[in-house]
């Protein structure tokens, strides 16, 4: 049975004139009474009485109208249920980042985006650098920001910033009056070093840490907030990104003293999509102009 049968037979049937009913729905007088034939062949009832010229409905026929304007407007409810549902579809974006990220801007304006964006349902989750890409890849996570960029040809890497490592000490181990810090290796003899947060540096800094000051001993963290939090106790000294202290450095709680024992590298953040991917691009593009300090 064809939705088109049924509208004609609903038309039809109210007008009780095929000519008007074909007026109605702007087909021909014949496609009428062809739609009304092949109804009755399909349901192997007669719908209309025929008497010169004339057309009425039977006892069937009456029967069926109710039946028909049944269908018909559960046809076009689910019709513009589907157009609504649609319209207002939620897009799911899940979004992983390194713990390092977690207390940078970042956060707050995947935040404001969700806010803005009422169509996107997002997911922000946290997990190591080093498995961002294979969430990625399984499809778990569409859009990853970390300190590795992509070897998949899979997933685009762009880079969202490059920032300098500092060497970060308690905020008592400055004089304001005389201006003057402690000897770097005073400093290296009197706190342990935190390491192990950082996971792309291109070289292990505690080997060169060790050759340079003897008497240095370390304590690996993994996680560059509790590294910070320590260094705002005064229990440890540490190499951080400058993108991951700006606040502290506002706030006054620790300080970043000058090193030019080695050279310190830079600390790259990419953030990492699948290609082709059309819902992500808007805010990937949102998150490279952003500042994130």
């Amino acid at each position: 049975m064809e939705m088109k049968w049924l509208q004609t037979f609903v038309v039809a049937a109210k007008t009780e004139n095929f000519r008007e009913a074909a007026e109605i729905l702007y087909i021909s007088q014949p496609s009428i009474s062809v739609h009304i034939q092949q109804l009755e062949t399909y349901l192997h009832v007669t719908l209309f009485e025929r008497e010169k010229g004339k057309v009425m409905l039977t006892e069937e026929g009456k029967f069926f109208l109710e039946e028909a304007e049944k269908i018909l407007r559960i046809v076009n409810e689910t019709e513009q249920n589907v157009k609504l549902l649609a319209n207002n579809k939620t897009v799911k974006l899940n979004i992983v980042i390194s713990p390092m990220l977690v207390e940078t801007t970042l956060p707050h304006i995947i935040y404001q985006y969700s806010l803005e964006n009422q169509g996107y349902e997002i997911n922000l989750m946290v997990e190591e650098s080093h498995r961002i890409e294979e969430l990625l890849q399984s499809g778990k996570a569409h859009i990853g920001i970390g300190l590795h960029s992509s070897q998949s040809s899979l997933v685009e890497s762009k880079l969202l910033l490059t920032s300098p490592l500092v060497f970060v000490i308690p905020l008592d181990e400055y004089d304001d009056e005389s201006g003057a810090f402690y000897d770097i290796d005073q400093l290296f003899e009197k706190y342990p070093l935190l390491t192990g947060h950082i996971p792309s540096l291109p070289y292990p800094l505690e080997v060169l840490v060790k050759k340079r000051f003897a008497a240095s001993r370390t304590i690996s963290i993994s996680q560059s907030y509790i590294v910070k939090r320590f260094i705002r106790d005064g229990l440890g000294i540490s190499f951080l990104p400058q993108f991951i202290i700006r606040r502290e450095m506002m706030e006054g709680r620790f300080n970043v003293v000058p090193f030019h024992e080695f050279k310190l590298p830079d600390i790259s953040v990419y953030v990492m999509t699948v290609r082709h991917n059309k819902n992500i691009i808007h805010l990937r593009d949102l998150i490279l102009k952003s500042y994130i300090g």
